[in-house]
């Protein structure tokens, strides 16, 4: 198959991971899983973990960074783009016929109603993909620690978010040193 038509698969398949993700960025888990994993079996499930593990320490929407990172992994730059656009393209469709529609129809009970149900709808995708992510990043009783220590201290907003991931990366190098022939 030729680059161009390569590309093409990866458009489309985070094409439909931005059509279907609702709840953001940790919402698109499963899609990207069954997409890119099973069905393509372009990547492993570790290696979009590492993605995402990655796109959480960028600035900007983890849903596009996340793209990004796993796109040029497959493809390089030319995949980056293709995944990024893929992902981001239903967005913006999507918004720009909410923005014409949703300001005659937000006052609606139904409407109203709906989005009640939605909310619970993401909550579980949400706590499905934090399951998945527990269940590749916590390995031993040593990532367990800084799991909840990061998350106690994240909670109670002791310290900034950003010093906890850089703690929990000089944590990471530390403690598995031994695991790495540098």
């Amino acid at each position: 198959m030729n680059l161009f038509k390569q590309l093409i698969r990866l458009y489309i398949a985070f094409f439909k991971v931005g059509l279907f993700t609702i709840g953001g960025g940790y919402a698109m888990l499963p899609i990207i899983e069954r997409e890119l994993v099973q069905n393509m079996n372009l990547i492993k499930m570790e290696s979009v973990i590492e993605s995402y593990t990655m796109a959480q320490t960028l600035p900007g929407v983890i849903a596009s960074n996340a793209a990004a990172l796993i796109g040029y992994k497959l493809k390089k730059l030319k995949g980056a783009i293709a995944c990024t656009l893929g992902v981001i393209t239903p967005s913006i469709i999507i918004i720009l016929i909410i923005a014409i529609v949703f300001s005659k129809i937000e006052h609606l009970e139904v409407v109203q109603n709906a989005f009640k149900g939605i909310r619970v709808v993401v909550l579980a995708l949400l706590m499905d993909s934090l399951i998945r992510l527990f269940k590749v990043a916590v390995f031993d009783k040593k990532t367990l620690a800084i799991a909840g220590l990061s998350f106690v201290l994240v909670l109670g907003s002791v310290i900034s978010p950003i010093l906890v991931i850089f703690s929990g990366g000089l944590l990471g190098l530390v403690i598995y040193r031994e695991r790495v022939n540098l």
